[in-house]
C-alpha cells in the first residue's frame, strides 16, 4: 500500500510539477562590453569578480584586442540585476557596458 502511494506521487510530482525546463527560463542572459583588457589574463579577473555575485550560474569572458572583451553572464535575476554585474566588472577594473 505505501509502495503504491509513493510511486503515484513520484508519477503525479513527474507530470505536474515543476521541470528543468521551466526552472532554467527563469535565468538571463547578457551580454557585456567589457573596457581595459589588455592582455588573454583580463577575463580571467573579470569572472573572478563576477562570480563572486550571488546568483551567477555561468560565464564567459574573451579579450578582443585594443583594450576591448566582452562578458557573457547567465543569472538569477531573482539573485542579482545587470546593474551589480556592471559594477563588479567596473570596480574589478573593468568598467562594462549593457548593449
Amino acid at each position: 500500500m505505501l509502495r503504491s502511494f509513493f510511486l503515484s506521487s513520484v508519477i503525479v510530482l513527474s507530470l505536474f510539477g515543476p521541470s528543468s525546463t521551466a526552472l532554467a527560463a527563469e535565468l538571463q542572459t547578457v551580454t557585456f562590453q567589457v573596457d581595459n583588457m589588455t592582455c588573454s589574463m583580463c577575463p580571467y579577473t573579470v569572472k573572478k569578480a563576477l562570480k563572486k555575485v550571488d546568483g551567477i550560474e555561468k560565464i564567459e569572458a574573451r579579450y578582443e584586442g585594443r583594450g576591448e572583451g566582452w562578458a557573457k553572464v547567465t543569472f538569477d535575476p531573482d539573485k542579482t540585476t545587470i546593474e551589480t554585474l556592471i559594477k563588479a566588472s567596473t570596480e574589478a577594473g573593468y568598467p562594462a557596458r549593457a548593449p
